[in-house]
């Protein structure tokens, strides 16, 4: 594993981590991070076994870091694109010719923005895995009443701070996560990632029906956060994909968790990618 560093199109450093086979091909994976900070590395998550995987198979493999992990609280969604073409580029400017990119979590509809306003011929392949299709539709699927109307009311906090020109005051939002963690974002930030549809907030759903390549929806049966409707939801979405598969992984949670879960992620995703963007 090797860190490397790249510079976006607007001259923002980004680290990543890389994993190459011993013998470097001409295709790469890309993952892009979950989580509205978007950073490479979660505690929860354990890539070394998909890395491995797909070294094996001859695929280099980068986790890639979002800008918002440096300026969380403050970040704007929609520069996510701009991050995950960083990284594009760096692929191609190395001599990757077919790149397949994979969306975790929240990397999902980062990743399908992506491939939306980019359409990279490069691209040949996508995935989303443990992915949902917003913050808010998520939440909605699993949320009581109780808590949509306390989503509801923080959001129309949020549009009036922005309405006033107070879009960077803190809003505070309790037991988001189904562990009991919080989070606290700027007004405009809180419309940007958690907002409903009419706030622009991200959707993969809202751009599935742009993406023509082959694309996995790689999903836990226990996924205690983006609940199984939402892997049906995404797929669903994926109108125009050359080639659409959903595939359930049995036992696994939200997170891939070091052992049999990894691993059953690891396996899924290297043996899905061969089939579909062969090294």
């Amino acid at each position: 594993m090797d860190l490397i560093r790249i510079d976006t199109e607007d001259k923002f450093p980004l680290n990543g981590l890389l994993w190459e086979p011993a013998t470097k091909g001409k295709s790469m994976v890309i993952l892009v991070p979950g989580a509205t900070t978007g950073a490479a590395l979660v505690a929860m998550h354990d890539y070394y076994p998909m890395a491995t995987a797909l070294n094996a198979a001859g695929y280099s493999f980068i986790v890639a870091n979002m800008r918002a992990s440096y300026n969380y609280p403050y970040a704007v969604f929609a520069d996510a694109v701009k991050d995950i073409a960083g990284f594009v580029t760096y692929a191609k400017a190395a001599g990757y010719a077919r790149i397949a990119i994979v969306g975790i979590s929240l990397g999902g509809p980062r990743m399908a923005q992506y491939m939306a306003e980019r359409g990279d011929p490069a691209v040949k392949a996508v995935a989303f895995v443990a992915s949902i299709p917003s913050p808010y539709l998520e939440f909605q699927v699993r949320s009581s009443k109780k808590n949509k109307t306390r989503l509801a009311n923080a959001l129309k906090r949020a549009r009036q701070l922005v309405a006033q020109g107070k879009g960077l005051k803190p809003i505070a939002f309790e037991n988001w996560f189904p562990d009991g963690r919080h989070f606290m974002v700027t007004a405009q930030a809180m419309l940007g990632f958690f907002g409903a549809p009419e706030d622009g907030a991200p959707s993969s759903i809202y751009y599935g029906a742009q993406i023509k390549v082959p694309a996995l929806v790689l999903h836990g049966d226990q996924d205690e956060l983006s609940l199984p409707p939402n892997a049906q939801t995404i797929y669903d979405s994926l109108t125009a994909s050359s080639q659409r598969e959903l595939i359930w992984v049995k036992g696994a949670s939200h997170y891939l968790t070091p052992g049999v879960i990894a691993e059953a992620y690891a396996r899924h995703m290297s043996d899905w990618i061969t089939r579909n963007m062969p090294v």
